[in-house]
């Protein structure tokens, strides 16, 4: 698995720099991130393979041919977002099709603190304290049709604030060439942390895709950080981080990043700071 994502980076690559501009806090593009680090829960793994001047990482969620499984990955530590500013998360990811039918499905997630939720239909999101951009790729009678993109709140999987049927059947299972996603935010303008989330995934052959659900009342999870002379909130502090759960089913959900190696000298001149970080270190002691 992780040969193929070294042929997949200039495609990658140039998707990702075709990222918009986000006012304010930015975009934050996790396709460079260093996935090491992250906290995983259930069934997620963490991999990482160097060549060609990049270390390429890979989280898997759940894996291809294991079906009945639920996984969940999150950055080390909370951030801190201001729900009257805009923002911007990007993500490469990809569904490899395992041997029996596809589901159930993965999602980007901002929540209160990092939990493994609800498997099967749950995407491990159910019953998480927290909003998520969902790529759901099974559906029940009376459910939007598969694959579909869901924007949730609240945990609730059954019912989304909104949704796009997208129409790509078993396409989105192809891993030849990884998807793109993004959750957006957009406040209202009013300095009441309510705004419009916008998901998307987007794929050189395929198109783009993309779910908005407006209104959306962001002050409902996160733990506040308040102003220490007005005690007025100036921002939550947040997880960020991945779901998917297969169910029945026994699809992998994959994400990926690629980050360059140092070259030499840097290398160099990193051990050389160090190294008198240390001697700095030693004489302050002494003294």
């Amino acid at each position: 698995m992780m040969r193929k994502l070294k042929f997949l980076l200039p495609a990658v690559l140039a998707a990702a720099m075709a990222l918009p501009a986000s006012a304010a806090q930015g975009s934050v593009y996790l396709g460079q991130a260093d996935y090491a680090n992250w906290q995983l829960l259930g069934s997620a793994t963490w991999t990482s393979d160097q060549a060609n001047g990049y270390h390429y990482q890979s989280i898997a969620l759940t894996l291809p041919g294991q079906s009945d499984t639920a996984g969940a990955a999150y950055a080390p530590g909370p951030v801190m977002l201001d729900f009257n500013l805009p923002f911007e998360f990007a993500f490469p990811f990809f569904i490899a099709s395992g041997a029996v039918l596809r589901g159930d499905g993965m999602a980007f997630v901002l929540a209160t603190q990092p939990l493994l939720g609800g498997a099967g239909s749950g995407l491990g999101y159910e019953g998480q304290d927290g909003v998520a951009f969902a790529i759901d790729t099974f559906h029940f009678d009376g459910e939007p049709v598969s694959p579909s993109l869901q924007i949730l709140a609240d945990g609730n999987v059954g019912t989304p604030l909104a949704y796009t049927e997208t129409g790509l059947g078993d396409s989105i299972r192809d891993p030849a060439l990884q998807w793109i996603g993004r959750l957006s935010y957009l406040p209202s303008g009013n300095g009441d942390e309510t705004g419009t989330l916008t998901g998307s995934i987007t794929r050189p052959d395929l198109g783009t895709f993309s779910v908005i659900a407006a209104d959306v009342a962001m002050s409902a999870f996160g733990v506040a950080v308040l102003d220490p002379q007005t005690l007025a909130v100036i921002g939550r502090q947040v997880y960020y981080g991945f779901s998917a759960a297969n169910g029945l089913a026994d699809d992998g959900h994959f994400v990926t990043s690629a980050v360059p190696v140092p070259e030499p000298q840097t290398s160099a001149m990193m051990l050389a700071g160090m190294l008198l970080m240390g001697i700095i270190a030693w004489r302050r002691q002494r003294i």
